[in-house]
């Protein structure tokens, strides 16, 4: 008998209220992504990476369009070095956008809506430059004019709603609803269960899948060229 890994499963929910993400865990170096329709229960098994990805540094879009992801010691000699922060499209982990990161800390990021991210390290640049329908805004002087001190990458202030401020710092409702859908379930040894009262029903089990090293369906490149210029995570993922 084959013995089940020991698997966590950290869960990420969009404020559409139906669509998440499950990134599963089977070891320190191997991760799946999963898409979840929580009106159906349906899952899709995207992509699995062997990198180590920072959970509390990986964030859904508030549309469930986009998934944010941090890995660290990744390849020191590899094109992007050991830490960098990724944007996909879930339940893949192929890369739209790509920051290297100089050293292990800051990595990740948040969306503050479901057209604009924010990155925890302001130097970090783009390396992919595909993530169409997302802008980012950096960290900048306070000015008048700008006086979040939040700009776009050509200078001009962001214009940000007050809903956006408040998630860039760090006084938005994204933190409070992922903490009250998380609340409605549970995750054991790497089952999803729905809680009931103080009863658990089970929604899935995730202990035994197969890793997918599978090409994503919006993968541009062409099938025989993995160019550093249009490296993704996938292309040294052993």
């Amino acid at each position: 008998m084959t013995e089940a890994p020991d698997v966590r499963l950290y869960l990420f929910f969009a404020q559409d209220g139906r669509s998440a993400a499950i990134l599963r865990r089977a070891r320190d170096r191997q991760y799946d992504l999963i898409g979840w329709d929580r009106a159906t229960d349906r899952f899709e098994h995207g992509q699995t990476i062997r990198k180590y990805v920072v959970p509390e540094s990986c964030a859904l879009s508030p549309d469930g369009a986009h998934f944010l992801y941090a890995v660290r010691i990744a390849a020191p000699m590899g094109a992007v070095g050991e830490y960098y922060t990724a944007i996909s499209r879930p339940p893949f982990f192929t890369a739209l956008a790509l920051f290297p990161h100089a050293g292990p800390w800051p990595l990740g990021g948040r969306f503050l809506d479901s057209a604009t991210i924010l990155l925890d390290d302001d130097s970090a640049q783009d390396r992919i430059g595909r993530a169409d329908g997302l802008t980012r805004v950096i960290r900048g002087a306070v000015a008048k004019g700008c006086t979040s001190g939040l700009r776009l990458a050509s200078g001009a202030p962001a214009p940000l709603s007050k809903a956006a401020l408040a998630e860039a710092v760090g006084s938005g409702t994204d933190g409070a609803w992922q903490a009250s859908q998380r609340a409605l379930y549970d995750t054991l040894g790497g089952t999803l269960y729905r809680r009931r009262g103080l009863e658990l029903e089970l929604i899935r089990d995730f202990r035994m899948i197969e890793p997918q090293f599978i090409r994503a369906p919006y993968d541009w490149r062409p099938l025989d060229s993995a160019t550093e210029a249009a490296w993704h995570p996938l292309d040294d993922r052993a």
